[in-house]
C-alpha cells in the first residue's frame, strides 16, 4: 500500500495553509528544500505514475480561466478548458445517466461531456481498453 500514514494526515491537517501548492514545476524546490507541499493534480499524476499507481480520483481540475489572454481571472473558461484537453489527446467522459459537463460546485456547467458511460464497470471497460495501448 502506498500512500500517508496517520501521523502524515495529522501533520498535513495542521499545517494547512502553510503548505505550499505544488505543481510539477515547484516539486524539485519543495523536494530539496524538504518542504511541506499540498499537490495539485498535474503533480499527484507525476507522483501517482512514479509511484506505481495508475489511477487516481480527484475533485476538481484547473482549467483555463476567462480572459487568460489578457489576465489570469478567478473563473474558469469550461469550454477552453475542453479544447486543451481535446488538444492534449485526455479521454474526457462523464459517468451516470447524463452527459453534462459538471463545474467544480454544480453538476451541470451547461456543457456536454464528449462522452459519457452510464455505470463505473462501463468507466473500467473504457480504461482497460485505454491501457492496452497505455493510451494518455
Amino acid at each position: 500500500m502506498k500512500g500517508l500514514t496517520e501521523e502524515h494526515l495529522e501533520y498535513l491537517g495542521k499545517t494547512g495553509r502553510e503548505a505550499i501548492k505544488t505543481s510539477r514545476r515547484d516539486l524539485p524546490i519543495v523536494l530539496s528544500q524538504n518542504k511541506t507541499g499540498a499537490t495539485t493534480v498535474a503533480s499527484t499524476m507525476l507522483l501517482a505514475r512514479a509511484a506505481g499507481i495508475p489511477i487516481f480520483v480527484t475533485g476538481g481540475i484547473g482549467g483555463v480561466h476567462r480572459g487568460a489572454s489578457e489576465c489570469v481571472k478567478s473563473i474558469l473558461d469550461i469550454h477552453k478548458t475542453l479544447e486543451v484537453l481535446e488538444t492534449q489527446g485526455v479521454t474526457v467522459t462523464t459517468v451516470g445517466k447524463t452527459r453534462a459537463f459538471p463545474a467544480f460546485y454544480t453538476p451541470d456547467s451547461g456543457f456536454s461531456s464528449p462522452y459519457h458511460v452510464e455505470s463505473p464497470l462501463d468507466a473500467a471497460k473504457a480504461i482497460c481498453k485505454q491501457n492496452e495501448w497505455d493510451a494518455p
